[in-house]
């Protein structure tokens, strides 16, 4: 390490760092030179001293210009390269060099090639391309607030390339952190004739999604639908884009993979990051597994679910297919995103190029780390946010998509979250915007986080309800495994269940959480903690397997008949398991993969699922939009020995019935209840059946979910 260090930390103020070893640290004079031969004797405004060095604060000149070198001069003869830090934090940074252009990256034409690289502190960028294995290295023009730019005759349409970034004293090798596909491990970024991807058809998703409580999202990994045997002939390349749109597999006469997802009549598939991430190796997926949530690029796809990861085009071509092959079958795309942090802190394209300005800092200069993953990304900085909007924009018109899910969606800001869904909606007008709202300890005011407490300030967007989880099932940590809900046993949370019932949405005596029912997206079980049949290993341990099974099919009935967003996560409709494993994000395909023969061995549970879903998406009073409607049309009442009355006495224009009444029965006694003044007819039983007949009254039985048209 350096004995001396300098760095410009704001305009008119560098910061000096002089080793104890080195003339203990004293000095009496600094100096301030360019690499034009101009000088400025520098003020020594503080001193600290520090066990180890002492630091100084100089006064400069506060009009230097970027993109030269300077140095630093101390009196005994020391001289380092000045380095800009804390700097690009500043609000007069922000005036002088964000750029508003979407033509940042590379750009292809048919007969030129344009590159752009936004590096406002860099002294010098080339950019490197390899093209029909000849490598040539272009000097890029410095222009307005900080871009750097080049273009190259001819047509690159399979060149890939990395930009050479020469900043702080020394030159990097980077990928473009606008780049949108690569070759394999994300070693060089590749340029791509984006007409070559679209050309791909995509198809009009026939049913509607008016609000997002007409939705019902199905999160599953690419690589997890199709690992595990599949079929019982030929499947081809398993966790593959390719592979999870091959139809017509069966096992043992039962459909899996997508012909599977397509039966169970969900309108969303959340597919887990897709993006490239970090640690696996793109040649060798089977030397190792992640979910993907080590972010390493921001608009290229991960090359390890694609059947030639080498070929820059391969896996967007493969990926174009997936999302428009689900479009094909009435299935909408949403994206699981990584917005929120990067794998490598330091060895990453963002910090390659302008060191210390995607990071968010703490007051004593240290990296923020609420998403504890050793970095937080600042989507406080103006070109942080224009790389989000940029890759959403990018995502959705050259895939697709349809909606997006953010991952530790409290350490981005409330302004960059609106932004997002503002630019979505322009987009497709029903995209889904929904993430994980947690109070995250990111180094960020608390009025400003997209936390859950601060749903009001963010209209339309959605946040994983955890009262819902934790009330239905109870506490999901590993220390409270054992704590039960409502469904699982505890009767003393029916009130707090009714509660969750209306999406959080109804006043005292309830928790409200939310102003609208459609910003609670209802999960009992994500890929997150144990599964729900794993959790019931803990806290109904002393019940038999049938009888968690019927636990099991309350809370999926729940998750549908509730009002807000209903989320599943894929294997619940079968009793999945993790084999206890509540962080399973690197546990590989025989844990974390669709487990069909556990399919076929819970299939009433599949069945069930499906009619829930028919259930909730053919009556529409599951599926009130607005605050407003649920204190009009829902009530909720406490029967019998734990029974809740879930009333929605909403009924469309011309509908058949008057409204609908839900019957939740976790206790062990079955129940009539007689009604002399209404008739009702049974339209979900304990078995997910429809009845035809009329009766004045309904029974429940033990441990079950009924629901009645009022007619």
């Amino acid at each position: 390490m350096s004995v001396m260090n300098a760095y410009v930390d704001d305009y008119g103020k560098i910061t000096v760092y002089l080793s104890r070893n080195f003339f203990g640290g004293r000095t009496d004079d600094f100096y301030l030179s360019d690499e034009k031969g101009n000088s400025w004797d520098c003020i020594i405004r503080n001193v600290e001293e520090r066990r180890d060095e002492v630091v100084y604060e100089l006064v400069i000149p506060s009009d230097l210009e970027m993109g030269f070198r300077y140095y630093v001069r101390e009196s005994h003869g020391k001289q380092v390269e000045v380095k800009f830090r804390y700097i690009v934090q500043k609000p007069e940074f922000d005036r002088m060099f964000t750029y508003d252009g979407s033509n940042l990256g590379a750009v292809y034409h048919l007969t030129y090639t344009t590159f752009a690289l936004w590096a406002p502190t860099a002294v010098n960028v080339m950019v490197r391309i390899n093209h029909e294995r000849k490598v040539h290295v272009l000097n890029m023009r410095r222009t307005s607030q900080g871009v750097w730019r080049a273009k190259w005759s001819g047509d690159l349409k399979r060149a890939t390339y990395v930009y050479l970034v020469d900043r702080n004293g020394e030159i990097v090798e980077c990928t473009d952190p606008y780049g949108i596909s690569s070759n394999a491990n994300g070693r060089e970024s590749a340029v791509i004739n984006l007409a070559s991807v679209e050309s791909i058809k995509d198809y009009e998703v026939k049913t509607r999604v008016r609000t997002p409580a007409d939705a019902v999202i199905y999160e599953i990994n690419v690589r997890d639908l199709t690992s595990n045997p599949v079929d019982d002939g030929h499947v081809q390349k398993r966790g593959t884009y390719a592979a999870f749109i091959e139809k017509g597999t069966q096992l043992k006469g039962k459909s899996t993979g997508l012909d599977y997802l397509v039966s169970l009549g969900v309108t969303h598939v959340q597919l887990q990051p897709v993006l490239d991430f970090a640690t696996v190796d793109e040649y060798h997926p089977e030397w190792g597994y992640n979910w993907g949530y080590d972010a390493q690029q921001f608009m290229t796809l991960e090359g390890s679910y694609s059947t030639s990861p080498n070929d820059p085009y391969a896996r967007m071509m493969e990926f174009r297919k997936l999302v428009t092959t689900l479009h094909k079958n009435n299935i909408r795309v949403t994206l699981d995103l990584v917005f929120n942090h990067m794998y490598e802190t330091h060895e990453n394209c963002l910090e390659a190029v302008v060191p210390y300005y995607y990071f968010r800092y703490n007051q004593s200069g240290g990296l923020s780390n609420g998403s504890f993953c050793g970095n937080d990304l600042n989507s406080l900085r103006p070109m942080t946010r224009h790389l989000f909007l940029h890759a959403i924009r990018f995502l959705m018109k050259t895939y697709g998509v349809d909606g997006f899910r953010f991952d530790l969606m409290g350490i981005i800001d409330i302004h960059t979250m609106n932004l997002i869904r503002q630019e979505t909606l322009k987009i497709k007008p029903d995209a889904l915007v929904y993430g994980e709202g947690w109070d995250m300890p990111t180094a960020m005011n608390d009025e400003l986080k997209a936390k859950i407490f601060n749903q009001d300030k963010m209209p339309g967007i959605g946040h994983f309800n955890d009262t819902f989880r934790d009330v239905l099932k109870g506490s999901t940590s590993d220390n409270q495994k054992s704590a039960k809900g409502y469904l699982t046993g505890n009767s003393g949370l029916i009130y707090e269940a009714c509660g969750v019932l209306s999406g959080n949405t109804m006043g005292a005596p309830y928790f409200m959480r939310f102003d609208h029912p459609v910003k609670s997206i209802n999960a009992i079980e994500t890929h997150d903690n144990a599964t729900l049949w794993d959790k019931m290993h803990a806290c109904c341990s002393e019940e038999p397997r049938e009888l968690r099974k019927k636990r099991q099919k309350m809370m999926i009935a729940c998750t549908m008949f509730a009002q807000g967003v209903p989320f599943l996560h894929a294997g619940i409709e079968f009793c999945g398991t993790k084999q206890d494993n509540s962080n399973s994000y690197n546990a590989g395909d025989a844990v974390n993969g669709m487990n069909w023969e556990r399919m076929l061995f819970n299939y009433d549970v599949v069945e069930y699922t499906r009619a829930a879903i028919r259930t909730r998406q053919f009556y529409p009073a599951f599926r009130l939009a607005t605050g407003d409607d649920v204190k009009r049309f829902v009530k909720t009442y406490v029967l019998d020995n734990g029974v809740l009355q879930y009333d929605i006495n909403y009924a469309e224009p011309g509908a058949s019935g008057r409204g609908i009444r839900v019957l939740i029965n976790p206790s062990m006694q079955s129940y009539t209840y007689y009604y002399n003044d209404a008739a009702y007819r049974i339209i979900f039983d304990e078995n997910g059946g429809a009845h035809a007949e009329t009766k004045n009254e309904i029974h429940i039985e033990a441990c079950s979910v009924v629901a009645a048209l009022l007619i």
